[in-house]
């Protein structure tokens, strides 16, 4: 398992589009070379994780990213916990690897998710009080959770001081 994170930290750019996903076939190649046992898309294509691997007793979750930039896009979904995300940035022409908890502590998840509570209390207020629908064209409104990043320093996964102690914390994990 160890050699085949190596292995990831060695890979160059490639990106992930609807329906050339380069960047995940790059990751199932290296799941192939090192002999481990995974299924693809255990959720369906649009649902995390992209791979689940099978190593001694352990089901392991990889979910790839990639972006031009030095970030990754999570769009209305925060990083899973429990999920290792490998991500691809053109910028740099790398690869790095996190568990989702080095990037998103219990305190913020709570925040977040206090926070989506909240808004979505008040859109159902909002909409109790809606007026009626003078032109009978059913326009309401709804919440797209979209989590972003901000602030110098914090955005750029391979320049941020974390990243070697990321990327060891999953080296390191005894399977």
């Amino acid at each position: 398992m160890k050699a085949f994170f190596e292995d990831v930290l060695e890979l160059l750019y490639k990106g992930n589009s609807q329906g050339n996903p380069e960047h995940e076939n790059q990751v199932e190649e290296l799941l192939i070379k090192n002999g481990l046992k995974y299924v693809a898309q255990p959720n369906g294509t649009q649902n995390s994780p992209d791979f689940h691997v099978y190593y001694k007793d352990d089901v392991i979750s990889l979910e790839c990213k990639s972006s031009k930039e030095t970030f990754p896009t999570y769009n209305g979904g925060l990083p899973k916990k429990g999920v290792i995300y490998i991500f691809s940035s053109a910028r740099y022409n790398e690869t790095t690897m996190y568990f989702a908890e080095d990037v998103v502590s219990d305190v913020d998840r709570k925040w977040l998710d206090e926070t989506v509570v909240r808004l979505n209390e008040v859109l159902t207020e909002q909409q109790q009080i809606k007026p009626d629908d003078e032109n009978n064209r059913g326009f309401d409104y709804y919440i797209r959770n979209m989590y972003t990043q901000s602030g110098p320093g914090k955005k750029d996964y391979f320049k941020h001081e974390d990243r070697e102690r990321c990327e060891q914390n999953v080296l390191n994990t005894a399977w």
